[in-house]
This record gives C-alpha cells, structure tokens and sequence, in this order.
C-alpha cells in the first residue's frame, strides 16, 4: 500500500509541469497570432458560448490595438469567433471571423475579413490563416 502512495505520488508530480504547460480554449487565456495581434477568451458558457476581445497590431489597419469586442463558440478543442470593429466612437466598418481548433497548444486559424475597399470603391473580402501561441 506504500509503495502505492509513493508511486502516485512520483507520477502526479512529473505530470505536474506537463499540466501547467498545456494550454486549452478556456476562459481567461491569452493569445497572440504570428503577426501579433491579440485574442483574449474572457468567458465560455455551459453551452459553450463564448465571449472575449480581439485587437489587431497589422501596421496601416486604422483601429490598430483597439480592444474590439468578439462572441463564438467552443466545441472540445474548435473555435469559431466573430468581431466587428466597431466600439463607441470608433467605426472601422469591417467585420471578421475565425474558425479553427486546438492542436499540441496552439490555436490554427482562418479568417475572412469583410469590409469597403476606398480605393476600388466595391466591397472587399480578404481570407487567410493565423497561428496563435498562449500568452
């Protein structure tokens, strides 16, 4: 029965660091893509619901490190969120969504961003591929 004791014991402590290292799509994590930009997951509801903020650091986008307000759902490790840049006074007419899931700690991504092109004067939609690390 010792022996028992001290052998869990030996395995909850090396499982210890591998368990604070993991990550999950849980409430109150941080993210950061390849480009910098920052997605926070501020709360999941039992039905999975979820809401958080995400704030773009792409240089030339106007709403730059602008906190913006995001709602989706989380399925066991797939995520899919949406944002619209718009808060208060600040309007960057646009709006962007994620779907993705979890794998080995990491968060893989794509996002279609809509939004009004002034330069070709017509309605724009953009698509790629983001990778986020924890924070």
């Amino acid at each position: 029965m010792k022996a028992m004791t001290l052998f869990i014991s030996a395995v909850a402590v090396l499982a210890a660091p591998l368990a604070a290292g993991a990550q999950s799509l849980a409430p109150q994590t941080r993210w950061a893509n390849n480009h910098g930009s920052e997605f926070v997951i501020k709360s999941i509801g039992p039905d999975g619901s979820l809401t958080g903020t995400y704030s773009s650091s792409l240089h030339g986008f106007p709403c730059r490190n602008i906190a913006f307000p995001v709602v989706g759902w989380v399925d066991g490790d797939r995520i899919t969120y949406t944002m619209r840049t718009k808060a208060g006074s600040v309007d960057c007419k646009s709006v962007t969504s994620w779907t993705g899931y979890l794998h080995d700690g990491r968060l893989y991504a794509e996002w279609s961003l809509a939004y009004f092109d002034t330069e070709t004067n017509r309605p724009t939609l953009n698509r790629g591929t983001d990778v986020y690390r924890p924070k």
